[in-house]
């Protein structure tokens, strides 16, 4: 099994959420993934004709993509890349990264749903399967933090989601480096940080610093470079309006076009309090 996956399979990596600790287990919520970590796997992809699910649609929350795949993971294969203090076994909620599957020529990350142990159907009388079945669906970003040193993963991860930060020139001082963490902190050190993020790029002309992996609010004021002791001051910021992610559905268009068609004055009979 081993070897007919390394042969007739490819080669992908295998992210583990490292936060545990923010783990709601009443609830079941999760506040802020981190994969700081890529073990190299063989993969085996169970779909040959298209991806399964329920692919593109569109609901009420507009268009969904929700393409969905299974992959072949031998369990020596884990047992020896992964280390065994951290996972026994393939973990729902962890990650997968596919080399080909991204329109960009980039790969794609896939969260893992499901791990399904018996496909063999417990074949030779085996206590342990041989392999697992990791059904899979394209992940959705929503400011994990994704930095685990591997350029291609880390690439595809930073480019779904940057926030650009206009800074002052008249308040900026030194360069921000690329990949570092900067910061913002009522007492300028990292330790009592109240916003963290990573650079994804520094323009010194326009003084426009694009970051992601964002955890935390930031707001006008401030902001520190953690390895480059640049320094910095966010003005006119406003998360709603991100030129770089800028399309016909935003949070500001929507929230722009509506403000023209619903009025809350107290003037308005149907949605004022003036006239109740």
């Amino acid at each position: 099994m081993v070897e007919a996956i390394k042969q007739y399979g490819f080669d992908g990596y295998y992210l583990n959420n490292v936060n545990d600790q923010a783990r709601d287990l009443l609830y079941g919520d999760d506040p802020l993934k981190k994969f700081t970590n890529a073990f190299p796997v063989e993969l085996y992809l169970s779909n040959m004709t298209g991806y399964d699910g329920e692919q593109e649609f569109f609901s009420k929350f507009g268009l969904e993509i929700r393409n969905s795949v299974s992959v072949m993971l031998a369990k020596r294969t884990f047992s020896q890349r992964i280390p065994q203090n951290i996972l026994q076994r393939p973990r729902e909620g962890d990650l997968i990264y596919i080399p080909f599957t991204g329109s960009s020529g980039k790969g794609e990350l896939y969260e893992i749903k499901f791990v399904q142990g018996n496909k063999d159907m417990f074949m030779l009388g085996r206590k342990n399967p041989y392999f697992y079945e990791l059904h899979l669906e394209l992940f959705k970003y929503s400011q994990e933090f994704v930095d685990t040193g591997v350029e291609e993963i880390d690439y595809v991860a930073q480019s779904a989601y940057n926030v650009v930060f206009e800074l002052d020139p008249q308040e900026t001082n030194g360069d921000f480096s690329y990949r570092e963490i900067v910061f913002q902190s009522p007492d300028a050190t990292y330790e009592n940080a109240t916003a963290t993020a990573v650079v994804t790029s520094w323009d010194m002309v326009s003084n426009n610093l694009a970051v992601s992996n964002q955890a935390g609010a930031f707001y006008d004021g401030p902001i520190y470079g953690m390895s480059s002791n640049a320094y910095g001051v966010i003005h006119t910021f406003d998360p709603l309006a991100n030129v770089d992610n800028d399309v016909p559905y935003d949070n500001k268009v929507i929230a722009d076009g509506a403000n023209n068609v619903v009025d809350t004055t107290e003037t308005n009979p149907f949605g004022g309090i003036g006239n109740l």
